[in-house]
């Protein structure tokens, strides 16, 4: 019984620190990872769709590419995952406009372009059940060789539990998906090395 009880209330210390860590050290460097201040409270196109959001992300990087050499690899957020096939952009991908559709992560979402504007600006809307959300992309030059690859997500769910569900749910899974997708766009925009 001493040691059921000791095994018990060990779990539970373990659990309540690591959730104590997530929110006060992994979650804050998540919901940043990459961004500098101003990226991170600066405006981007697309804030305004998704007013008071309960969750904003904002993620950047730095891509060894000009944004127009970027861009034809961020159209198709919705077509690679690990295991697609290797490639160039087709034109066709290129010609991205409003109101097209994309799938950009695993759980099969399906996202409307709001607004594009090649190739500095992609801001893509999904308005489920549980939440509304937009995920908006800026391809800013740095310099002659260099783009600055922004994407920041806001949420907006439900009130009531299933919305709160979909928010404890997505927010480690947000980070994991956009960080492949970055690191998945910066690897096939730069050139060879």
């Amino acid at each position: 019984m001493f040691m059921a009880r000791y095994m018990t209330r060990s779990m539970l210390r373990f659990a309540v620190g690591a959730a104590a860590g997530y929110v006060l050290a992994v979650r804050p460097w998540h919901l940043r990872w990459g961004a500098d201040d101003g990226e991170v409270h600066g405006e981007m196109a697309g804030d305004d769709i998704v007013s008071m959001p309960q969750y904003q992300a904002t993620r950047a990087i730095t891509v060894d590419a000009l944004p127009a050499a970027v861009w034809p690899w961020l159209v198709q957020l919705g077509g690679y995952t690990e295991a697609s096939a290797e490639g160039d952009a087709t034109i066709e991908q290129q010609g991205l406009k409003v109101g097209d559709t994309l799938h950009p992560g695993d759980e099969g979402a399906v996202f409307i372009v709001e607004q594009a504007d090649p190739p500095h600006t992609l801001v893509l809307v999904h308005r489920g059940q549980d939440a509304a959300t937009t995920c908006s992309i800026s391809l800013r030059e740095v310099d002659d060789a260099r783009t600055r690859m922004v994407f920041r997500t806001r949420i907006k769910a439900e009130p009531g539990l299933s919305g709160t569900l979909f928010l404890a749910r997505v927010d480690l899974a947000d980070f994991l998906t956009v960080r492949r997708q970055m690191l998945t766009i910066k690897s096939r925009a730069e050139p060879a090395r």
